[in-house]
Protein backbone atom coordinates (compact mmCIF):
# COMPACT_ATOMS: atom_id res chain seq x y z
CA UNK A 1 0.00 0.00 0.00
CA UNK A 2 1.16 3.24 -0.41
CA UNK A 3 0.16 6.62 0.94
CA UNK A 4 1.32 10.51 0.53
CA UNK A 5 1.46 11.58 4.54
CA UNK A 6 2.87 15.36 5.46
CA UNK A 7 4.82 15.20 2.35
CA UNK A 8 6.36 11.63 2.57
CA UNK A 9 5.49 8.67 0.64
CA UNK A 10 5.20 5.79 2.86
CA UNK A 11 5.18 2.00 1.83
CA UNK A 12 3.66 -0.68 3.17
CA UNK A 13 4.55 -4.73 1.88
CA UNK A 14 4.18 -7.80 2.92
CA UNK A 15 7.91 -9.72 4.14
CA UNK A 16 8.32 -13.11 3.16
CA UNK A 17 11.50 -13.57 5.36
CA UNK A 18 9.73 -11.66 8.43
CA UNK A 19 6.56 -12.76 8.08
CA UNK A 20 4.72 -9.81 8.69
CA UNK A 21 4.00 -6.48 7.57
CA UNK A 22 6.69 -3.73 7.11
CA UNK A 23 7.11 -0.04 6.37
CA UNK A 24 9.43 2.63 4.58
CA UNK A 25 9.12 6.49 4.42
CA UNK A 26 10.43 8.32 1.92
CA UNK A 27 11.54 11.91 0.64
CA UNK A 28 10.01 13.67 -2.17
CA UNK A 29 13.29 12.88 -3.97
CA UNK A 30 13.05 9.44 -3.25
CA UNK A 31 15.69 9.21 -0.49
CA UNK A 32 14.84 6.49 2.39
CA UNK A 33 14.45 8.04 5.52
CA UNK A 34 12.79 5.89 7.88
CA UNK A 35 12.06 1.89 7.29
CA UNK A 36 10.65 -0.57 10.21
CA UNK A 37 12.54 -2.94 12.05
CA UNK A 38 10.15 -5.54 13.58
CA UNK A 39 7.13 -7.32 11.17
CA UNK A 40 3.67 -6.22 11.79
CA UNK A 41 0.59 -9.02 12.09
CA UNK A 42 -1.61 -6.13 10.17
CA UNK A 43 -0.92 -3.99 7.48
CA UNK A 44 -3.02 -1.23 8.95
CA UNK A 45 -0.54 -1.09 11.97
CA UNK A 46 2.88 -1.27 9.52
CA UNK A 47 0.78 1.75 7.98
CA UNK A 48 -0.35 3.61 11.13
CA UNK A 49 3.30 3.39 12.63
CA UNK A 50 5.05 4.74 9.75
CA UNK A 51 2.49 8.04 9.99
CA UNK A 52 4.20 7.80 13.86
CA UNK A 53 7.75 7.84 11.92
CA UNK A 54 6.70 10.46 9.46
CA UNK A 55 5.46 12.82 12.31
CA UNK A 56 8.64 12.41 14.07
CA UNK A 57 10.36 13.65 11.05
CA UNK A 58 10.18 17.50 9.66
CA UNK A 59 7.14 18.31 7.73
CA UNK A 60 7.70 17.88 4.02
CA UNK A 61 6.17 20.59 1.86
Amino acid sequence: MKEIYNGYDLQTEWDDEALGFGFSVHEKNGAEVSRSVDPYFYEENALTAARAAADALPEQG
